[in-house]
């Protein structure tokens, strides 16, 4: 028995390690370059890397039938989720349906469903590629425009006028981004912005129809007017009422979208009135370890929750409380070049200290101050104190940088 992960990249690496538990095979589709390229300790870990275009949807299909015995094509990362399900669509096996590709991976078709179901009262209009800009009767700022198919806070600015929303679409317009391989196709939502506390919630939609809620993840941002992540928190107390609001509107968003199977990380946003708001849904592996915090915080992995879904293994994992789990991303700062860090070594002595990071090289020249590019690494922790773990999250933040 053997899978296809499209370009396992972050969160998707996770369903290498996870087939390897499980006994399975696993072949990897990718470009096999930059980005994309697998270490050493991972090619060990799979059958074989198929060099491959992973955006030909004839040669890939021709590769998993010469294969043979493909019992799961899985996306690696967000731009493999349409090209993972239609490859699972045409080789029989189980897959995201075509209904729901549709709504993850267009942030307006997203956002015009949940209105249509009544889960979203926020103003909202689309800017085509090369529309000019022009703002509905009765939209009101601030605003927060974003492309409708990037990912990782790419291109997402928080807005205050219309003057500033021409300028934002001129520079989006002069270079669409690009990520892991991937160019944004150049349409933009606007969207009213949603003011209130960032969450993410976390789970796997059984093929049976059923949902396992694994997480409840705190969002740490860095300022606005960007939405970069800086940090999530896992595994901490909400008392009752919190939890059933926020789970009761994710079955909702879930079902509204008709999300059939695979695990999902759908981002929201709850009100100073206590109401949730999604901000966007993806049908993947959460990325930025949260996988690995879930983990450690409830004992569910997802990632094998996922594989045994969809190879119908019987493998469910009772959820036990182990505490809280948190990631820091560290800051760039006003650095455009990575020398050396100060600090770090001083996070180490906690005994709530699991693992670390740094991206960067000396000399090298860092990325974007706007968007997840701009963290320079990370450090893992966890334990029973919800209030060692949070300032120790803090500490990274405020101690840990550039020299």
């Amino acid at each position: 028995m053997s899978i296809v992960v499209i370009d396992p990249v972050s969160s998707g690496i996770n369903y290498i390690n996870a087939a390897q538990q499980l006994g399975v095979g696993v072949y990897v589709f990718s470009c096999d370059g930059g980005e994309q390229e697998l270490n050493a300790e991972l090619r060990a870990k799979v059958r074989q890397v198929i060099k491959i275009d992973t955006g030909d949807f004839d040669a890939q299909l021709k590769k998993i039938n010469e294969l043979g015995d493909i019992r799961a094509v899985l996306p690696g990362v967000e731009y493999a989720v349409p090209m993972a399900a239609r490859l699972g669509a045409a080789s029989g096996t189980t897959h995201l349906h075509d209904s729901a590709v549709e709504k993850v991976r267009n942030k307006f078709n997203f956002r015009s469903r949940l209105t249509e179901a009544g889960l979203s009262t926020i103003g909202f209009f689309l800017l085509d590629a090369h529309a000019p800009v022009a703002v509905p009767e009765g939209f009101s700022f601030p605003a927060v425009v974003k492309p409708i198919d990037m990912a990782g806070s790419i291109g997402v600015r928080k807005l205050y006028s219309h003057e500033e929303l021409i300028e934002a679409v001129e520079t989006f317009r002069q270079s669409l981004p690009d990520d892991i391989g991937f160019t944004a196709s150049g349409r933009l939502i606007v969207e009213a912005y949603i003011p209130g506390t960032e969450y993410s919630v976390e789970g796997i939609v059984r093929s049976d129809g059923s949902v396992t809620l694994a997480s409840i993840t705190e969002k740490l941002l860095g300022s606005e007017p960007y939405f970069v992540e800086v940090g999530h928190i896992v595994g901490q107390g909400y008392d009752e009422g919190f939890r059933r609001v926020l789970t009761d509107y994710s079955l909702a968003v879930l079902e509204a979208i008709k999300l059939n199977v695979g695990p999902f990380h759908l981002e929201l946003r709850v009100t100073p009135q206590g109401q949730p708001v999604a901000v966007e849904l993806a049908a993947r592996l959460p990325g930025d370890n949260i996988v690995e915090l879930i983990r450690r915080a409830s004992g569910i992995d997802l990632a094998k929750e996922t594989l045994c879904e969809y190879l119908d293994i019987d493998s469910r994992t009772v959820p036990c409380a182990n505490g809280v789990s948190a990631i820091a991303f560290i800051p760039r700062g006003d650095k455009s070049e990575f020398t050396e860090l100060q600090g770090l070594s001083d996070i180490f002595d906690s005994p709530y200290y699991l693992s670390h990071q740094v991206y960067y090289r000396s000399g090298d020249a860092l990325g974007s101050d706007q968007d997840w590019t701009s963290r320079i690494g990370y450090v893992m922790f966890g334990g029973a104190d919800e209030a060692l773990v949070r300032s120790l999250v803090g500490r990274v933040h405020t101690e840990v940088g550039i020299v």
